[in-house]
């Protein structure tokens, strides 16, 4: 959209929003206004429907009990004499009456006390015997019982009917003397429920249903098409008209209406006014029917109900259109006298966009577009002189890049290459022309390509990666160091990545050579440091000859250190072996806990000594996994012979184990070891270089306890060749050390598998 069509837009919106937001709001509170008297009419129809659909019943049941007392005697009569001609004329003369009464082809039985039929509207029933329900009922053992049936829908005549049977009782309430059955035809029925029109003989478009309190319909409009007993479309409405007719409460309501939130068949949302029956005002005779809790539901459409405030904002909205029309042309006009120095300025900036910083623009008023087109001007001489300072720029860093002696290579956030320095053209055997290109697909080396590709997911957690691969070019084994880092934004976003390749062939060689070194000479010190402890020991024995106290404590003192360093010679071997991947693991499957106790029992000797508590704690049903049963015991002895030596006399040491536990980002199927003391502690600072080799903490308390510094790096090794991980965090409340290490889950199967 252009800035002219934007101004037009936003003359319109300035302009014309309020006549909308009046035409709105006019709306919205003239509905609110007309709801609640909309609703409350609707209500008021359906109380009158239902009050309609009373008398249509009450009307027959009225006029059929007060012809009680007149057909008695004819009831008398005819039972006492049933071949009397006179009699059965009378009855008969009654019984047209009453079917007159009971509507058109309605049905009258007459019985006498015995259950005999002495008068029906069906000849063939004369004199048989009625042994039915409603005679049972109504008879009521000779107490009398007005009964009064279910309202019902007979699909032959296509009529209501409703089936009621009253005693005839003797007179002065001398018992029954027989028995009145009428099935009631009520052929305006409907007519309760009946659409209403309106005052111009136009349709409302209301809808009414009769329904019982659980929603199964009586009767209904046309325009609905129930058909009896069927249930009713549960609206909201309709929800809340039965819920308040099936309620035990006394205060509920027994009318109300709901604006429905839904839509009907004619894609039209409607109003609802509803009324239930007020428990028929205490007429026992109609309790327990199907008509004893009966609801009127009134709906009307919100186009009918709410017509007159549609036609209102219709008329806002034409004016608001016809306005819009009139308005356009001249707000166009006017817009154009705007725009075009603005357009001047735009096509200044595309020509700086395209290097052109030359092009200058014309002043040619001192309004707010004049100031801009002199600022515009003075920002293209500040532009030029920025971009020509960030050329020079640019150009000395890619000096300096590329005269590092380490290899450099800049990939954007698809891993394509942007920049690449000649050590790295030289390491990678890549050239310039591949500038371009994905890093990992231009490396020839299969090894290195593939640690390339490793090392792209903690780049995108902002970390530092450090990578080691050895590549065998033309010949000859070249070790490289890979440090990858992102570049971010400045909002902290990954733009790409920088790879630094460093050829440490050299500094490799030269540790291993020291590895080879320190197990040679460890190897070499060990057998006369192993005859040195021996003859030690015999002395000591006395199978040398007698020695008084003052040469037994000095070759106490001399044992002593001889196993010291014999330890550290064992620990050299051992971390030496490790490294050089000289010491293969056993793969069995084993129990840490069985390994763990067996471990503690023979250290414990170590914490008597000192009034130390040690105990374990791990759950019964601990799985098994597979490892090397010795190393994983010197882990144990390692760690727990560290928490002795540094915990002071009368502290505690735990030793747990758990299958969950393990730190965010480890494996779920872990092991989870912790040996916890309550000893002097680790600085954080400390805590991830105390497993370096020959690595002793600063403080006195620590130097005075000895030791070689070896136990945490051959602790460190063991549990990563197990492909487990080794931290450790503060002990019991902040105080003393918890070194914690995990090892992976598995089972014989798998290591087969």
């Amino acid at each position: 959209m252009g800035l002219r069509a934007q101004l037009v837009l936003l003359f319109l919106l300035v302009s014309f929003i309020p006549l909308l937001i009046v035409a709105f709001l006019a709306r919205e509170f003239g509905v609110r206004a007309l709801e609640k008297t909309i609703g409350e009419n609707l209500a008021r129809l359906a109380q009158k429907k239902l009050y309609q659909a009373d008398y249509n019943i009450s009307t027959p049941l009225n006029a059929l009990r007060g012809e009680l007392n007149s057909v008695r005697d004819n009831v008398v009569a005819a039972s006492i004499s049933p071949n009397d001609t006179a009699s059965q004329q009378r009855l008969m003369h009654k019984l047209k009456r009453l079917e007159n009464l009971a509507g058109p082809r309605s049905d009258i039985i007459i019985t006498n006390s015995r259950g005999l039929v002495i008068g029906a509207s069906n000849p063939r029933l004369h004199h048989r015997k009625i042994d039915a329900d409603w005679w049972t009922r109504a008879y009521n053992e000779g107490v009398g019982y007005e009964y009064v049936d279910d309202l019902q829908y007979d699909a032959d005549m296509k009529v209501h009917v409703l089936p009621v049977a009253f005693p005839i009782l003797a007179a002065r309430g001398a018992g029954v003397v027989g028995i009145l059955r009428a099935v009631i035809t009520l052929p305006n029925f409907p007519d309760a429920v009946r659409a209403t029109q309106g005052q111009d003989g136009t349709g409302l478009g209301l809808e009414a249903v009769l329904m019982t309190a659980h929603g199964r319909v009586i009767t209904s409009s046309a325009e609905n098409k129930y058909a009896f007993r069927e249930h009713i479309e549960m609206t909201d409405a309709a929800m809340e008209a039965i819920n308040s007719a099936i309620t035990d409460d006394q205060f509920a309501e027994f009318s109300g209406y709901e604006r429905e939130s839904g839509i009907d068949i004619q894609r039209d949302k409607r109003v609802y006014g509803w009324a239930r029956t007020d428990n028929w005002r205490g007429e026992s005779w109609k309790a327990n029917q199907n008509f004893t809790d009966w609801t009127v539901l009134v709906s009307q459409p919100e186009s009918v109900a709410f017509r007159e405030m549609n036609q209102l904002t219709e008329r806002i909205l034409t004016f608001t259109l016809i306005s819009c029309v009139i308005v356009i042309p001249i707000v166009w006009l006017v817009s154009r006298r705007i725009v075009k120095p603005i357009m001047r300025i735009a096509r200044a900036s595309r020509a700086i966009g395209q290097g052109d910083f030359d092009h200058h623009v014309p002043v040619t008023s001192n309004n707010e577009v004049g100031v801009l087109a002199q600022e515009f001007n003075s920002m293209r001489d500040d532009l030029k002189h920025a971009i020509e300072l960030m050329t020079k720029e640019e150009k000395k860093m890619t000096a300096i890049v590329n005269s590092l002696a380490e290899g450099l290579v800049l990939v954007d956030g698809n891993h394509r290459v942007l920049h690449i320095n000649p050590a790295a053209e030289h390491l990678l055997n890549v050239g310039t022309d591949q500038v371009g290109e994905e890093l990992t697909l231009i490396v020839q080396d299969l090894t290195l390509a593939r640690t390339l590709k490793e090392s792209e997911g903690p780049i995108s957690l902002n970390e530092t990666v450090n990578l080691e691969v050895s590549l065998d070019q033309l010949g000859e084994t070249t070790t490289l160091r890979i440090v990858a880092s992102p570049f971010l934004d400045e909002e902290g976003a990954v733009l790409g990545t920088v790879y630094v390749f460093d050829d440490i062939t050299r500094e490799k060689e030269i540790d291993r050579m020291k590895s080879d070194f320190v197990s040679l000479v460890s190897h070499e010190l060990r057998t006369p440091m192993t005859s040195i402890i021996g003859f030690v020991s015999l002395i000591l024995e006395g199978k040398t000859g007698p020695i008084n106290d003052k040469q037994r404590r000095s070759l106490v003192r001399v044992q002593h250190q001889a196993e010291r360093l014999a330890a550290l010679i064992n620990d050299l071997l051992d971390i030496s072996r490790i490294e050089a991947g000289r010491i293969q693991m056993k793969r069995e499957e084993i129990s840490v806990s069985e390994i763990a106790e067996q471990r503690i029992e023979e250290i414990s000797p170590q914490a008597d000594e000192k009034s130390i508590e040690l105990r374990m704690f791990a759950p019964e049903s601990l799985p098994h996994t597979v490892g090397d049963r010795e190393r994983i015991g010197q882990v144990f002895t390692n760690l727990i012979g560290n928490a002795i030596k540094f915990t002071p006399e009368k502290g505690k040491i735990a030793v747990r184990i758990s299958a969950d536990g393990a730190p965010p980002g480890k494996p779920d199927r872990t092991l989870h070891i912790e040996v916890i003391d309550t000893g002097e502690g680790i600085p954080i600072d400390e805590r991830e270089r105390v497993f370096n080799r020959f690595h002793q903490l600063g403080n006195v308390n620590t130097r005075q306890e000895g030791g070689s510094g070896l136990g945490l790096s051959i602790v460190k090794s063991i549990v990563e060749s197990h492909g487990g991980s080794v931290w450790v965090d503060d002990g019991y409340e902040g105080q003393g050390s918890n070194f914690q290490f995990t090892l992976p889950i598995e089972s014989t199967k798998e290591v087969g598998a």
